[in-house]
């Protein structure tokens, strides 16, 4: 696909690239002019900054499947460079790994759960003051610090107790010296640009930046879910997410919205994705405009099938004792209809 002495696959990747200094001169300049900006106007940037995320979130994604450079130290520069604008990357590329092998998961989902709305406010409260302490780069420099002291069991256990196995998977593979080396180097990218931002004008660091990022990074947890919910058959590699053709949506995000043709060949590089919608069959879930409106709230009949499958699947575990004790036939309920569908 490229001839390029620099570029692995095409040589259009350098837009993925100029995500880059775009981002970091937005941002840089935010914090300049940050005493300057009018609360409407930081407000009107709120989904500008969100658009920006997307548009990393993207270009990472891309980067991690198809690396975009020969050499190696202009992909982990490269890997840099997008951690300073969103996430340290190579930890999050680790655990993008994984959603490849568990994408059935997200079928049938509960977003307010996945989004942490359904928390109570103290804990509401707690994940923010951990999110700050977290952006200060603590967080990562404790786990990197136990992986060398304590079993990675211990580690895993500790860092995420919900989903251990996942935990262990990230942590092992972050034993390998190559592994562990990106990760630093990430991490220090992405608390060093923090850094500056603080420097700049802790008023914009700790005012805006933070509390806007941590509304971003909530609303993005969700991208999973809404990639996949509803799917046609999440056991099928041509049916087992959702699609969205939104061209601004696909040229913001190089062609993130090709995501059933990504799951059907996740190492095709962006460019070629949309070349795979051919082979895909027609019965499979597409959703206009961007991913985001993949929601039961604009869905209510895919959210009563789901309910509906979800009551069958619970009826056939009831064991049979248990049903005729009711006094109902196997998988009536007592409470009349079925509860809708979990949003």
């Amino acid at each position: 696909m490229s001839e390029s002495r620099f570029f692995r696959f095409s040589r259009w990747d350098i837009l993925n690239v100029a995500v880059i200094p775009l981002h970091t001169a937005i941002y840089l300049t935010l914090a300049y002019e940050y005493k300057r900006l009018s609360p409407v106007a930081l407000v009107a940037l709120i989904p500008v900054l969100f658009a920006m995320s997307l548009q990393n979130g993207g270009a990472n994604h891309n980067h991690y499947h198809t690396p975009f450079f020969r050499a190696r130290w202009l992909n982990v520069a490269t890997s840099m460079g997008f951690s300073m604008g969103g996430n340290p990357k190579t930890i999050y590329n680790l655990a993008h790994g994984l959603h490849h092998a568990t994408v059935g998961e997200w079928n049938d989902a509960s977003v307010l759960a996945i989004l942490g709305v359904k928390r109570p406010l103290h804990q509401q409260l707690l994940a923010y003051v951990t999110f700050v302490f977290e952006s200060l780069g603590a967080k990562y420099l404790i786990l990197l610090i136990l992986l060398k002291r304590w079993p990675v069991e211990r580690l895993a256990a500790f860092a995420a107790p919900k989903t251990p196995e996942s935990a262990l998977h990230i942590f092992k593979r972050m034993q390998d010296p190559a592994v562990r080396r990106a990760v630093m180097l990430d991490v220090a990218a992405w608390a060093g640009f923090r850094l500056v931002l603080c420097l700049i004008d802790w008023r914009f660091f700790f005012f805006y930046f933070l509390p806007v990022t941590y509304l971003i990074g909530a609303l993005r947890q969700a991208e999973n879910y809404i990639q996949h919910w509803g799917a046609t058959d999440p056991s099928d590699k041509k049916r087992d997410s959702v699609s969205c053709y939104g061209t601004l949506y696909n040229l913001l995000t190089f062609n993130l919205g090709y995501h059933q043709e990504h799951h059907l060949r996740p190492a095709v590089h962006w460019l070629k994705l949309p070349a795979l919608t051919a082979e895909l069959p027609a019965d499979r879930r597409i959703v206009p405009l961007i991913h985001y409106v993949n929601l039961p709230i604009f869905y209510p009949e895919v959210a009563a099938g789901l309910a509906a499958k979800r009551a069958q699947g619970q009826a056939l575990m009831v064991p049979e004792g248990v049903a005729g004790a009711t006094g109902l036939p196997n998988g009536a309920s007592s409470s009349g209809p079925q509860a809708p569908a979990r949003s």
